[in-house]
């Protein structure tokens, strides 16, 4: 009888003829079987099989060859598709018409390993180490490992002295003899048994890292770190060590110890490219927020390990950070690419492009996000407020158009998102007060006091909108139920102070509500404001000037602020100061009736210089 040589190639001839073969011409030439189909599909009844074992054999060892080589091909084909006891099943077909054949009986061993059959493997295994002489290397690893999952450390350990006798270079002999002796807690056999092998392999490193997790498993951490620094001495681009000393330097939170012993490994060109030193130094510079530094690193591991979504994320908002708007917008748009929905990547896209000023990408962006997102809330919100600036813009050039989606869209999420109703009235109010169209912030703002969200803040903001639509005494019941309910609330009590003054009214009142408020936040420049405007509207024009002076060093840049202490030199006759405070509040007024005032008081102080210019 011929014997099968069961190669790879003779596997892949096997597949390449059959599928190239016309089945007319295969079922013409085939070896005749009886009851036989070389397509047939895998799933064959024991009994089935059975016959067409018997058949094979009786029609003698061509049919023999022809059915063990089919099966085989279809017992390796379940094997890939991850059915073992099919496969199991089929190579005991193949060992029953080919007893002889030695590689197959080695993998029925495999599959019925991997389906649980560890038993029965032993046996198998056995008889196939015996039958090459004890001195299959591979074949006796298996047959050991198996030994010690059914608890036979002695045999475990008499088999793989076998191969270390046969090929004293073995490094898989070595080490999982050695981890026998750890099981029995025999650790001077297994150092002796390590170093020994290590003298013999000469530049490897494995042997002095498997002593050094020896002795961390057993809480020896310094002996552990002297063995991995040993074997990275050996071998600078082994990384399992330089990850070992990393890991134990993380365990006692020395980081920057760690980051040292990472970036010293990757600096070699060796190791420029290792995707476990890499992701443990990116992570540890994004845990210590090293956001500038972590970005070349993060660059590398990201082209290494395209897959890695989470990294482009990371390394996206990094580059925002550093204004790198360009490459953190491609890098977000290649991980949507993958995850279309993901809530994140898509608030991320949104937020860069506010901040590039691309209004309309903003917009699509954040409108993606669905309803049952945690993010669904704030995306509205951030909607909403890029759609308010474009409605203010509209508002400059006497245009509708955004104006009228602005308002339409906080109505529609409010009643899709009635959480938000808070956040989404006030933006609509704010653009109200803006457009100086206070009667509609008004409403809008009286239409949520019933909200239990609606703060002493809120009612503060409705105030000041009452108060510049002329409602001032509604707008000081307002800011008084604040007072009576916080006696210490300082910026109420400048409210009701400043309005007092502007009127001219209660002058007694304001000073004790502006004093007291002064008392309570010193540091307010606003408030210092207020009571500079006292010591001015009751003359007292030198104490004017030191509050002004004290308010504008607090807030700088404010234009009623500065425009107050303008004023007040100019009572004190100090023209070209009040010159130079005035021309700094026309650059930073904001709407034409503060332009129109400032020009007006710099108009008065050029006439009141007239006079003592003359000789």
């Amino acid at each position: 009888m011929r014997i099968l040589k069961f190669s790879l190639l003779s596997i892949l001839l096997t597949i390449i003829s059959c599928s190239q073969m016309p089945i007319g011409k295969m079922d013409s030439d085939a070896p005749k079987v009886i009851g036989f189909n070389p397509n047939a599909e895998l799933g064959i009844r024991g009994s089935e099989l059975k016959e067409k074992i018997e058949s094979a054999k009786a029609s003698g060892p061509v049919a023999v060859e022809y059915l063990a080589t089919d099966l085989f091909i279809k017992g390796n084909d379940a094997s890939i598709r991850g059915d073992f006891q099919t496969a199991a099943q089929i190579f005991k077909a193949v060992v029953e018409l080919t007893p002889e054949e030695t590689y197959v009986k080695r993998k029925l061993a495999y599959e019925l390993i991997r389906s649980g059959e560890v038993k029965e493997a032993e046996k198998i295994l056995e008889a196939v180490f015996k039958e090459t002489g004890s001195d299959d290397e591979a074949v006796g690893l298996i047959l050991a490992s198996v030994y010690s999952s059914l608890d036979k450390p002695k045999e475990a350990r008499a088999t793989y002295q076998r191969l270390l006798a046969l090929n004293p270079e073995s490094e898989e002999a070595c080490l999982y003899l050695s981890r026998t002796y750890v099981a029995e807690k025999m650790y001077k056999e297994a150092h002796s048994l390590l170093a020994s092998c290590e003298k013999k392999a000469g530049d490897n490193p494995v042997f002095s890292f498997f002593r050094g997790k020896m002795e961390y498993d057993r809480g020896n951490k310094i002996a552990a770190k002297t063995f991995f620094e040993k074997s990275l001495k050996i071998d600078l681009t082994y990384a399992q060590a330089a990850l070992a000393i990393g890991a134990l330097y993380e365990e006692k939170e020395n980081f920057m110890a760690a980051l040292s012993v990472y970036k010293k490994f990757v600096a070699d060109d060796n190791n420029s490219s290792n995707t476990q030193v890499l992701a443990r130094l990116v992570s540890i510079m994004f845990s210590m927020e090293k956001n500038t530094e972590v970005i070349p690193y993060a660059e590398t591991l990201s082209s290494l390990d395209n897959s890695d979504l989470n990294l482009k994320v990371r390394l996206g908002l990094l580059y925002s950070d550093v204004e790198r708007f360009d490459e953190a917008a491609k890098l977000f748009k290649d991980v949507l690419e993958v995850v279309p929905e993901s809530d994140k990547v898509l608030y991320y896209l949104g937020a860069l492009s506010q901040q590039v000023n691309k209004g309309p990408e903003a917009i699509s962006y954040f409108k993606r996000i669905k309803s049952d997102s945690p993010l669904f809330g704030d995306a509205g919100l951030q909607v909403g407020q890029v759609m308010g600036a474009q409605a203010r813009e509209d508002y400059v050039t006497g245009k509708t158009d955004h104006i009228t989606e602005f308002n339409k869209f906080v109505e529609n999420r409010v009643k899709e998102n009635p959480e938000m109703i808070m956040e989404l009235k006030m933006l609509q109010a704010s653009f109200f007060e803006d457009t100086f169209q206070y009667k509609n912030a008004i409403t809008t703002l009286a239409s949520v006091k019933d909200q239990k969200n609606f703060t002493e803040s809120h009612s503060y903001y409705l105030a000041s909108i009452l108060e510049k639509n002329g409602d001032f005494l509604e707008a000081r019941k307002l800011v008084q139920l604040i007072v009576d309910k916080d006696p210490n609330n300082a910026h109420a009590l400048n409210f009701l102070g400043y309005s007092f003054l502007e009127r001219n009214e209660r002058m007694d009142k304001a000073y004790e509500y502006i004093s007291k408020a002064v008392s309570l936040k010193p540091d307010d420049g606003y408030i210092r404001d207020s009571m500079a405007w006292y010591f001015y509207q009751t003359g007292k024009f030198t104490e004017a000037l030191t509050e002004s002076k004290k308010a504008s060093e607090l807030v700088k840049g404010d234009p009623t602020i500065t425009k107050h202490l303008g004023m007040i030199y100019q009572r004190l006759s100090y023209y070209d100061k009040a010159k130079q405070y005035l021309t700094e509040a026309l650059k930073s007024a904001q709407v034409q009736s503060e332009r129109d005032d400032v020009l007006k008081l710099l108009e008065d102080v050029e006439k009141g210089r007239l006079p003592a210019s003359k000789p």
